[in-house]
């Protein structure tokens, strides 16, 4: 097999050429390679069919007569494991089948008298091309859309987003075959928007990219060339696709554009537009879903879990422990002194140091540890297989976060303590109570108390056990 090198500009095909007549197989592979295709050669049905096997060849064209294996046989052959390869059958000889019974009886895309000229050929073989990119799309759209349909119950799930819309781009951007693609969302003024992919931020005069794929992956707007930045702001105005070295499709929420997808367009190919425009309305959709689960379970000043939304988690949580036996502690957080701070400097003050503990506590927790607001400036954390050991190193890593904390008010520097309450679960599900879920807030609750008495700004962790049941 030979393989010939492109001195052109790449066009993307993988074209091979079988026949066994050297001198024309060399002239045909010369003809192609100005086109800019790849071009792969083989002299023989028998060698053809290995290279079909182990590579992905769009366009083969095929000599009808050669020793060994004839084209009608290659081409059935090869209709067994590929039906997207587009064949162009070729004769010298005016004996073989007539064209339209050759084209009738086998899976070919054109059948080529030899004796007609290069030219006759390559409009053959451009119209088997432009007849593989459609068969591609539409492949590609199939099992894309087939994609789609099945994620889209997990897709509209209540859930944080971050790694289902992330492993969906991935998936849309393997079928389609582009390099880089990015998911953003605008993030409306002074709302917390609890969103995944990449997300587009109005932070005027610039946006910012958060998550994106190729090379997207964890770049900033400013990176983006101006190009890039105006189609982007054209989308998100306009509320239409943009075609070109990328393609942007918005994110569409009934008459609002809440966000883009952009990927990159090296062909500059429209026939994926379409399935694009699928996912990012099955995006939008559940991108606006888990904003309003952020309006009812998400608590505005301290972004962290609400009060209701923690306390069905603590319930479904000791629920499991209790069943499969496994740890789960409870933290308990009081802002030292806090009334001070708002007879002080006001309630705004107070809200400013409110929203910064939040931020704090949340930064220092594992993905897994659900932080919520239980009241005023009291914060309760639930901790998931994890022992009192474990839950009394949390809670001092926390403690001595807070304590390094300043906030910024007024030109002043605000200090902060907090106290800490840990409990957990009894480890042996029989020693459980009759409500495991209240018994241990409770419990950290005793401690939270506790830690005040002792003089504010540390841990005290809970001994009692629970009631155990009559």
């Amino acid at each position: 097999m030979a393989r010939i090198r492109n001195t052109t500009q790449a066009s993307g095909h993988i074209v091979l050429v079988v026949d066994d007549d050297d001198d024309l197989r060399a002239t045909l592979c010369r003809l192609f390679e100005v086109d800019g295709h790849e071009v792969l050669s083989a002299a023989s049905g028998e060698e053809a069919l290995r290279i079909c096997r182990w590579r992905d060849v769009h366009l083969m064209l095929l000599d009808y007569f050669m020793p060994g294996m004839t084209g009608e046989e290659v081409v059935k052959e090869v209709r067994t494991f590929d039906s997207k390869v587009q064949i162009v059958l070729q004769t010298g000889y005016a004996s073989e089948k007539p064209p339209r019974q050759m084209l009738r009886e086998l899976d070919i895309q054109a059948y080529h008298d030899k004796s007609e000229g290069p030219d006759k050929l390559l409009v053959w073989v451009d119209a088997a091309l432009k007849t593989y990119r459609h068969v591609r799309a539409l492949h590609a759209s199939r099992s894309g859309l087939a994609y789609i349909l099945k994620a889209t119950p997990e897709l509209h799930r209540l859930q944080p987003l971050d790694d289902l819309l992330l492993g969906i781009l991935l998936q849309i951007q393997g079928l389609l075959g582009f390099t880089s693609a990015v998911l953003a969302t605008i993030t409306p003024e002074r709302e917390a928007l609890v969103v995944s992919g990449a997300v587009l931020t109005a932070e005027l005069p610039e946006f910012t990219l958060r998550i994106g794929t190729g090379r997207f992956e964890q770049t900033t707007w400013a990176v983006l060339t101006p190009e890039e930045q105006t189609r982007i702001r054209s989308s998100v105005e306009s509320g239409e696709a943009s075609l070109g070295a990328q393609v942007v499709v918005p994110l569409k929420a009934g008459d609002r554009t809440i966000g883009v997808v952009m990927v990159d367009n090296p062909q500059q190919a429209n026939g994926d537009l379409h399935l694009l425009e699928i996912f990012a309305a099955q995006a939008a959709v559940a991108i606006e879903n888990t904003r309003l689960y952020s309006l009812a379970t998400v608590d505005d000043l301290t972004g962290l879990v609400n009060k209701r939304a923690w306390l069905a988690r603590l319930e479904e949580t000791t629920q499991l422990a209790a069943r499969h036996d496994f740890p789960t502690s409870v933290l308990m957080l009081d802002l030292d002194h806090f009334k001070r701070v708002n007879d002080t400097y006001g309630h705004l003050a107070g809200d400013r140091v409110l929203a910064a503990l939040g931020s704090c506590i949340q930064q220092k927790l594992r993905r897994s540890d659900i932080a919520g607001r239980y009241g005023g400036e009291e914060l309760v954390i639930l901790l998931p297989h994890t022992p009192a050991a474990g839950a009394l190193i949390i809670a001092e890593r926390l403690r001595s976060a807070v304590e390094q904390l300043s906030v910024s008010w007024e030109g002043q520097a605000l200090s902060l303590t907090v106290s800490i309450g840990t409990a957990s679960l009894p480890s042996v599900a029989k020693e459980a109570s009759e409500n495991p879920a209240l018994d241990v807030l409770a419990r950290a609750d005793q401690a939270l108390y506790q830690a005040k008495d002792l003089g504010r700004n540390r841990v005290a962790q809970s001994t009692d056990q629970p009631a155990l049941d009559s």
